[in-house]
């Protein structure tokens, strides 16, 4: 069979997946153990791991490469889907204190994990990753990273729930991935092939802002007249594969430079909602994609060894953990936040990690080679199934009320 038949065939074989699987993503049990979150995010990734060439070998280095623009559109479809969020006249009417808090949580994350991983490295690895300050960087940016897949799930469960607690997780975990991608577009620009350097960082990463700009208002001139659903999905997904092609072909992040897309497109269109909520409507398909192609794309066996991948991964997880449960502690002292009784336990609600953090570990598949990605890329994996096993429980234990809290309120 020819590598284009394979490839067309391929392509069906996930989208087959992605669609299928589409209708038991985010499922839960109900009744007995209500919010629980199937272990949705590992099977996929299983899944691609048995087609990849660490498997079956079904899906080769060649016919990856021949799957990136499908991946790009996930990685398209997905920042799209973040930058919308950054509409200003939405953003402006929650409370300063809100923002306050979602500043020091990821800023003090990045730092905190980062420094963490950055001490086993230099203790324990020195020599084992390439370019260790792009590594610990990138795995820096993925521990900042919250979701809010695990507070949707706990608030659908039943029960009494911290309301104006569960609308300050919600707002954190929403947008704390700004800071992160903004780290993981230095990163890419810190090792850019063309030249690197903390300087080449600065300059790549003002032309990603460049371009986001440039094909937002191009997104703009198009979507700014009347279509019907049909023609405006296909308009996204145009945009979405050529703004990941031009940022690959410049090997710049084709997640950050649609984050600043859709930023752009949000505060310009009046009908800004239109698109997101075609983008919302069509996720669950998109990062199940996302998932096949960045488990076949994992190599585990190159990873620099299983002890450093054991260390950096218990560094990350008690890091992040510490961090943002004691932001949130700190947060629901200060009078500012009007937090109910309780609320000191909110941090709980920040530790999942969803398609934002699948997707900055599949960006750095397409933008890093070598041992440093395959560590990154395992130890980021690993983290996200963690993540997904505790998630929702503890997003639950955080949002609502036990009797003794009732009692207090």
């Amino acid at each position: 069979m020819s590598e284009s038949s394979l490839t067309i065939l391929s392509v069906l074989l996930v989208t087959l997946v992605a669609l299928a699987g589409g209708r038991v993503l985010l499922r839960t049990r109900a009744g007995q153990n209500p919010g629980y979150f199937r272990f949705t995010t590992a099977l996929y990734l299983v899944l691609g791991l048995a087609l990849g060439g660490q498997g079956f070998g079904l899906a080769g280095p060649e016919l990856l490469h021949n799957l990136e623009p499908v991946k790009e559109l996930a990685l398209g479809w997905i920042g799209l889907l973040f930058g919308l969020q950054l509409r200003w006249t939405h953003l402006r009417r929650f409370p300063a204190v809100f923002f306050r808090v979602l500043l020091l949580e990821s800023g003090l994350s990045l730092l905190a994990v980062g420094g963490a991983l950055w001490l086993v490295v230099s203790r324990f690895f020195p020599e084992a990753l390439e370019d260790p300050v792009s590594a610990v960087a990138v795995l820096a940016a993925l521990g900042a990273v919250s979701s809010p897949t695990a507070t949707a799930l706990a608030a659908v469960a039943g029960g009494r729930v911290r309301h104006r607690l569960a609308r300050l997780a919600h707002f954190t975990t929403s947008l704390d991935p700004l800071l992160p991608l903004v780290l993981f577009a230095l990163a890419a620009g810190y090792r850019h092939p063309a030249g690197g350097g903390a300087w080449a960082a600065l300059e790549w990463v003002a032309a990603s802002v460049l371009l986001g700009l440039i094909l937002g208002l191009l997104f703009y001139s198009f979507a700014r007249h009347r279509h019907n659903e049909r023609e405006l999905t296909l308009l996204i997904i145009a945009f979405a594969v050529f703004a990941g092609g031009v940022a690959s072909y410049l090997a710049l992040s084709s997640l950050f430079v649609t984050v600043v897309l859709g930023s752009t497109l949000t505060n310009l269109l009046p009908a800004g909602e239109r698109v997101f909520r075609i983008l919302v409507t069509r996720e669950k398909p998109i990062l199940i994609l996302l998932l096949v192609l960045t488990g076949a794309d994992w190599r585990i066996g190159s990873a620099a060894g299983a002890s450093a991948v054991i260390l950096l991964l218990a560094a990350y997880l008690v890091a992040r953990s510490v961090v943002k449960t004691t932001v949130m502690a700190l947060a629901s002292r200060a009078r500012s936040a009007d937090l109910e009784p309780g609320a000191w336990r909110g941090g709980l609600a920040l530790l999942g990690q969803g398609g934002m953090s699948v997707a900055l570990l599949a960006n750095c598949q397409l933008l890093f080679q070598g041992e440093s990605e395959s560590t990154i890329v395992t130890v980021g994996l690993l983290a996200v199934i963690c993540a997904e096993f505790f998630s929702a429980r503890a997003a639950r234990a955080a949002l609502f009320m036990d009797s003794a809290d009732r009692e207090d309120a």
